[in-house]
């Protein structure tokens, strides 16, 4: 077997999301802290954004080391999906949430739909009638929701989460990406990427995606020119006035 080859076994891995291999840094640090004072007091949160800053891996860390919380994600457009009531939908939901005090709802970016949102609503209410905690992740606009689950959101204590702001940091997050699709990546490839890309947590972390398929797909390690090749196409995709 040629020295580029890789063997991928033909086996669904699941994710690993280890809250001690989660990044801290000073974007996160606040969300941090709070989470963990969160997770003894309780209290209502808002984790937000204005750009792509980790509050899903968050979540997901925090539930995977918290046995004692309930995880929920919920798609932006699960109303219509499902056909279901925004009653019946809130009431799926918390079947999925029963027997726990503190939830963690995860809750995809962008505009809602209104039956999405409405089934939100009702289960906040439910929440708040049980006196349960809860974390909400959601990035998106509240002039955008129906009043009354707006005025929900607005009442909780915000808290925003911000993007890596250098390149270390930046290629912490990149590596610690590597390592839960349990992909032994070169350190240059790393370096590349902040190369030919833009300095962006999404673009990096789908081409790091992207490249992983790839490679195994085409059954070839990455190395500098088949690297930079790949590169400029996501660029290229992304951004052509940047070719």
């Amino acid at each position: 077997m040629g020295g580029t080859n890789q063997l991928r076994l033909q086996m669904d891995l699941p994710p690993d999301y280890d809250y001690g291999a989660w990044i801290r840094h000073t974007g996160v640090e606040e969300a941090c802290n709070r989470l963990a004072l969160w997770s003894m007091h309780g209290g209502a949160i808002w984790l937000a954004s204005d750009d792509v800053a980790g509050k899903s891996h968050l979540l997901r860390t925090f539930a995977a080391d918290q046995a004692a919380v309930a995880m929920l994600e919920v798609s932006a457009e699960t109303g219509e999906q499902s056909g279901m009531s925004s009653g019946a939908l809130a009431q799926q939901w918390m079947a999925s949430l029963q027997g726990h005090v503190h939830w963690l709802i995860d809750v995809q970016a962008g505009v809602m739909s209104q039956s999405t949102a409405h089934a939100l609503f009702h289960l906040l209410e439910r929440g708040r009638d049980l006196q349960c905690s809860l974390v909400i992740a959601w990035r998106g606009d509240p002039g955008t929701l129906p009043p009354e689950l707006s005025s929900r959101l607005l009442a909780m204590e915000k808290i925003e989460m911000t993007p890596p702001a250098d390149d270390e940091v930046l290629l912490n997050v990149l590596r610690s990406s590597a390592g839960r699709l349990q992909w032994d990546i070169r350190e240059q490839v790393l370096q590349a990427m902040l190369t030919y890309l833009p300095r962006q947590l999404d673009v990096l972390v789908s081409a790091l995606h992207a490249l992983e398929i790839l490679s195994f797909e085409q059954k070839h390690k990455p190395g500098p020119a088949w690297v930079k090749q790949q590169l400029i196409r996501i660029a290229g995709q992304l951004h052509p006035s940047l070719l």
